[in-house]
């Protein structure tokens, strides 16, 4: 079995194992995760200020008593929760947390020791293949949150019926 079909049964079971709400909502999905990690999950919205050369829309940063998201707050809804999933994939793929970027982190935690926020993020860095497994198990958390008969109200509902159903005013 090759390396993409060895994780991907790996994700599957993984999301066999996770409370997926219905309807989706990410605050409702992150306290389920935080109740399994044992810890509380903090959601905060921050400025980051992505460049094309390096692009954090999101970051968590893992301490022994809790769970820190920072995701771009000038972005739409959908994006922000994808953003997010995309965090807490890295928590639940048992990554180390995202401490890349202590110059990001400093702007964003300006309160924090430098020398302690440089000791957090070399602990160890994403690799390529942990940003990819991270975003493939977020979009199956999406696509199961999409195939559980949604809440008509939901913005997975929303999204699958738009890309479902053409548009039925003719285009120019």
């Amino acid at each position: 079995m090759n390396d993409l079909k060895r994780f991907r049964a790996q994700c599957e079971k993984l999301l066999r194992e996770l409370t997926i709400p219905n309807p989706f909502e990410i605050t409702t999905f992150c306290d389920s995760v935080s109740e399994r990690r044992g810890k509380p999950m903090i959601l905060t919205p921050a400025q980051m200020t992505p460049t094309a050369e390096s692009c954090p829309y999101g970051l968590w940063v893992g301490f022994d008593h809790v769970d820190r998201i920072y995701y771009e707050q000038d972005t739409s809804p959908l994006h922000r929760d994808a953003i997010i999933l995309h965090e807490v994939s890295h928590m639940l793929l048992g990554h180390s947390s995202d401490v890349a970027d202590a110059l990001g982190l400093s702007g964003i935690l300006p309160d924090l020791d430098p020398g302690k926020v440089r000791h957090w993020l070399s602990r160890r860095i994403y690799t390529t293949d942990n940003e990819l497994q991270a975003e493939l198990l977020s979009s199956l958390i999406l696509e199961r949150a999409s195939v559980s008969p949604p809440h008509s109200g939901s913005w997975v509902t929303r999204l699958s019926n738009a890309w479902q159903r053409p548009s039925q005013t003719p285009r120019d």
